[in-house]
């Protein structure tokens, strides 16, 4: 590690900052190689959602059974087994490289600044990995059938591709894993001085609203109680982060009677 006092000339940053890439491109590759060789595990897990949504539409309990998933291009399966794998190797390695990004850029911040990332560091992770699981085993479940039977098969019946399925999921689940970091971020900007507690607060209604259609938009079933079942969450998480806020404006406050 580099001390306070040090400064490193230019050509030395960049070429930490290769030696950095380095690492994590060769962490990656390996990881990748191994998600490869699990792609078919990897596709299996990530397709309990849909099977969970046949079981549930399959006659009696529903109108008709979507089937399978299928691919239409001669390298459709291939592909989308690449791209499971790389998110894969992502995933799995993320505490290296978050590891390799705070080794470079650890030591260009202030004491205080490096200790507000360590304290967030933890919540950031844990929030998002939340959200993760809440969009796989709740949002999902929830969505995929009022998705796939929004039409009367009369009109038209589905053929999901495995293409598209994995892109639905993944993106599903990084929006929710997102939507989860909403405490966190509250906490920050209020101890930044960027937007003071009380201006939060009286946003709730608007919050509310907010969240509503939004709930409404990833839950496009006619079943309230689907919509309320992601709703209640965002509502709780700006709550929680209105809590959190409490201590951070008391924080900035002392910081400031410090500095005066």
């Amino acid at each position: 590690m580099v001390r306070e006092d040090q400064r490193m000339p230019l050509r030395m940053h960049l070429n930490e900052l290769r030696l950095t890439l380095i690492r994590c491109a060769v962490v990656l590759v390996a990881l990748l190689f191994v998600g490869i060789f699990f792609d078919q595990q990897l596709i299996e897990f990530l397709n309990q959602p849909w099977e969970r949504t046949r079981a549930a539409l399959r006659p009696p309990e529903g109108p008709r059974d979507p089937g399978p998933l299928s691919y239409i291009g001669v390298g459709e399966a291939m592909i989308a087994a690449l791209r499971v794998s790389f998110l894969f190797a992502v995933f799995v390695g993320s505490p290296y490289f978050l590891w390799e990004l705070w080794r470079f850029i650890g030591v260009g911040l202030l004491p205080k600044e490096r200790a507000a990332v360590r304290m967030g560091l933890l919540p950031a992770v844990l929030l998002f990995l939340g959200g993760l699981v809440f969009g796989f085993e709740v949002l999902l479940p929830l969505g995929l059938p009022a998705m796939v039977n929004y039409l009367d098969p009369a009109i038209a019946v589905s053929n999901v591709t495995l293409g598209n399925y994995l892109s639905f999921v993944v993106t599903m689940t990084l929006v929710m894993g997102l939507v989860f970091e909403l405490p966190l971020v509250m906490w920050a900007v209020v101890r930044a001085g960027l937007v003071e507690r009380g201006t939060m607060a009286r946003s709730r209604k608007l919050v509310i609203l907010g969240s509503a259609i939004f709930a409404a938009a990833i839950t496009p079933s006619t079943d309230a109680w689907s919509m309320l079942l992601v709703l209640g969450p965002m509502l709780v998480l700006f709550e929680v982060g209105l809590v959190l806020c409490i201590p951070a404006e008391r924080a900035r406050e002392r910081a400031a009677r410090g500095l005066a």
